[in-house]
């Protein structure tokens, strides 16, 4: 066993999705641009969720540019936005083909899934548990976007 102080991490590939960019050039571009992501929210959002706010910095691209609609369908909008991001990584990489058990997957996210719990808790109570999404349950945690990488 290697010991730990000389054990290696190589950072290969870099993807983004952000509120500013849909990928990492256009993200840091606007970074160094002073680029804000904050902008006014859809009116859908804001009737559908009775928010008392009407600005977010929410993200621009739609993941259905990369993903296919079934692939979407089974995941939360921070799955599909972590998936994209890992999908420019990986091609950034160079695609390599590589041992899958010598491959690691790190993410954060604060409240990734919420999206999944509010819509499903809805359904429950408006039509029944026979109407929840089968897929609920991992769509919703919040290591769902590394386990979809």
């Amino acid at each position: 066993m290697t010991p730990h102080n000389e054990q290696r991490i190589v950072v290969t590939g870099l993807g983004a999705t952000s509120p500013v960019g849909g990928t990492v050039a256009e993200t840091w571009d606007a970074i160094l641009d002073g680029v804000s992501g904050v902008r006014t929210m859809p009116f859908e959002w804001v009737e559908t969720y009775q928010l008392p706010v009407k600005f977010a910095a929410m993200i621009k691209q739609s993941p259905l540019e990369v993903l296919g609609r079934v692939e979407a369908r089974r995941l939360d909008p921070a799955g599909q936005y972590g998936l994209v991001a890992a999908r420019e990584a990986w091609a950034d990489a160079g695609t390599p083909q590589v041992e899958p058990e010598r491959i690691g997957v790190v993410m954060g996210s604060g409240i990734g899934g919420v999206n999944t719990l509010l819509d499903q808790w809805d359904t429950l109570r408006e039509k029944g548990v026979r109407r929840v999404f089968p897929l609920a349950v991992p769509m919703l945690m919040p290591n769902g976007p590394a386990a979809a990488v």
